[in-house]
């Protein structure tokens, strides 16, 4: 719980990767509940997650690995780690990653429930791709509070 402490006052940044789009969610300072942002082009991403940790004063950046079925690392699995490492080589922000597996398909259930939503998903494949970055960081601020 010491670690989570460190962490309180600084919120937290998650990033769903993928080829086109890169979805966005920040959590509250209290490390409680995350909310989706607007999704960011794939092109030049890193400098602008490099501006939102600046302007969040953000202690993590936590990224969905996309793990085959099987648990084994697959191709797009490959591709965030790249962006991982180019992203670790222009900020001092500590980066870690989550099983994002099931996590496309828990936003989007999520996002069929609220109303109105569900011809906006046709719409904004971005909005999918933030609401799946928190459910992410949901999932990783209810493990570490439950430490």
């Amino acid at each position: 719980m010491e670690g989570v402490i460190s962490l309180l006052n600084q919120p937290i940044i998650a990033l769903d990767v993928g080829d086109k789009r890169i979805g966005v969610a920040v959590s509250d300072p209290t490390l409680t509940l995350a909310t989706p942002r607007s999704a960011i082009p794939r092109h030049r991403a890193e400098s602008r997650i490099l501006k939102l940790c600046q302007e969040e004063n953000a202690s993590l950046i936590v990224v969905g690995m996309p793990f085959l079925a099987s648990g084994l690392i697959g191709t797009q699995a490959e591709k965030t780690q790249q962006f991982i490492d180019n992203l670790t080589d222009i900020t001092d922000v500590k980066v870690a990653t989550v099983d994002e597996r099931l996590s496309t398909v828990e936003a989007r259930k999520r996002l069929q429930e609220s109303p109105g939503r569900t011809n906006r998903i046709k719409k904004n494949k971005g909005l999918l791709d933030s609401a799946s970055a928190a459910v992410l960081l949901q999932t990783y601020l209810d493990q570490i509070r439950n430490k």
